[in-house]
């Protein structure tokens, strides 16, 4: 595993291993005081190594993937975006009049959520906050990813029931893990191990974070999860590439 630079702005800030979101944090808060563009890297266990523009982030709904913007035209009544990040989502629904709650854990994060006009922020892991009432719920790029594993998936999908108001619906995104070559500074799941645990590692301007681990569920197993914890799944996009976007109801 490479070492973590120290930031060259602020010399000896940081000594030994960053928090895993660190380096993702550093980078929305820079881009929205107004550095020059930048891009976050992504390596994964499973081959990927991406660089994206830190601009991205902030894209309007105009600049959005198709079905991001199918689930924003399925949200209804009060929505709870779940790891809302930088806000496009919450604000691209309450230009439409939705009342949004956006849960984000960093609180780098929730502050910034606050200056670019969310109305109501929290500030929580929402894989153990709760609060009940809400007719949707949100979770887009890789919604479900935080969960980590698929023991990971079953404890959330039986926690999420507490979000919902009667007749409520989980709107979340995801896709089916894609192998490249292994990378040698992550550890590669023991044989045996389900295709989408990953892990992985962020990096931005220097700084690299801890490996964190990650789920990319492809849509069977998903379903066959969501069938045990008593939700019914329907598929509500597909892509050609194992992306999808489902919207998940609760049964019982």
């Amino acid at each position: 595993m490479r070492r973590p630079a120290t930031s060259p702005r602020e010399p000896g800030a940081y000594r030994g291993r960053l928090p895993p979101l660190a380096p993702y944090t550093r980078a929305l808060l820079e881009h929205h005081a107004g550095a020059a563009a930048g891009e976050l890297r992504l390596r994964s266990s499973l081959g990927e190594d991406e660089a994206l523009p830190v601009e991205f982030f902030f894209r309007r709904e105009g600049a959005m993937l198709d079905f991001e913007r199918y689930a924003l035209d399925l949200c209804r009544g009060r929505v709870l975006d779940l790891g809302a990040g930088a806000g496009p989502h919450t604000l691209a629904l309450q230009a439409k009049g939705r009342r949004v709650v956006a849960v984000e854990g960093s609180s780098g994060l929730a502050g910034l959520l606050k200056a670019r006009g969310a109305a109501s922020v929290v500030c929580a892991d929402f894989r153990y906050w709760s609060r009940p009432g809400f007719d949707t719920v949100l979770m887009l790029m890789n919604g479900l990813g935080p969960v980590g594993t698929l023991p990971g998936l079953h404890g959330f999908l039986a926690h999420a029931r507490r979000f919902l108001a009667p007749g409520g619906q989980l709107l979340v995104d995801g896709a089916e893990a894609a192998r490249g070559a292994p990378r040698e500074a992550t550890p590669w799941p023991p044989a045996g191990d389900y295709v989408g645990h990953a892990w992985i590692e962020l990096s931005y301007a220097g700084l690299v974070g801890q490996p964190y681990r990650e789920l990319y569920v492809d849509l069977e197993t998903l379903a066959r999860a969501a069938a045990t914890e008593r939700w019914r799944c329907e598929v509500a996009f597909e892509g050609a590439d194992g992306a999808y976007l489902v919207r998940l109801t609760t049964r019982g």
